[in-house]
């Protein structure tokens, strides 16, 4: 299962989303792609999978817009049947209606036809991200080649 979570507007939104499909959707390991800032470094890495781990056995793909190599291990994944983790927007963390990263249509369109997608959306009203299952614009947004965020407002 592909899911996708918008709007990525926090460094919690990533482990608050790892967590809630433990408890609430019993889904575990999990692949999360993640900034390649993080996802290598020392510290933040450590701990990110060392928090993965303990929750669900998540893991992370360094998923890097200079060498778009991981959107290809992200859809041998999802062949694979593993559960993979997206957050569209990409990082900015100061601009929740920015628009979807350019691979993401590739990547949904390819997803859509062979995989269930799971649409989550962020609420950022408390200290830790709130998070609900919000009707997938997924389907509309890959044959009108408009972003699912704009299709909601």
């Amino acid at each position: 299962m592909l899911i996708v979570v918008r709007p990525h507007t926090s460094l919690l939104d990533g482990p608050a989303v790892a967590l809630w499909l433990t408890r609430k959707r019993h889904l575990t390991h999990c692949l999360f792609a993640v900034d390649p800032d993080y996802a290598r470094h020392p510290v933040y890495s450590a701990l990110l999978n060392s928090y993965g781990w303990l929750v669900g056995h998540h893991t992370m793909l360094p998923l890097d817009h200079r060498h778009p190599f991981a959107l290809r291990k992200m859809i041998a994944a999802l062949r694979a049947g593993q559960h993979v983790v997206i957050f569209t927007q990409g990082v900015g963390l100061s601009e929740p209606d920015r628009p979807d990263q350019p691979g993401m249509n590739w990547l949904l369109r390819k997803a859509c036809r062979e995989t269930p997608v799971l649409s989550l959306s962020l609420r950022h009203d408390r200290r830790w991200p709130r998070i609900a299952v919000t009707p997938s614009a997924i389907a509309d947004s890959i044959t009108t080649n408009r972003s699912p965020m704009a299709m909601t407002r």
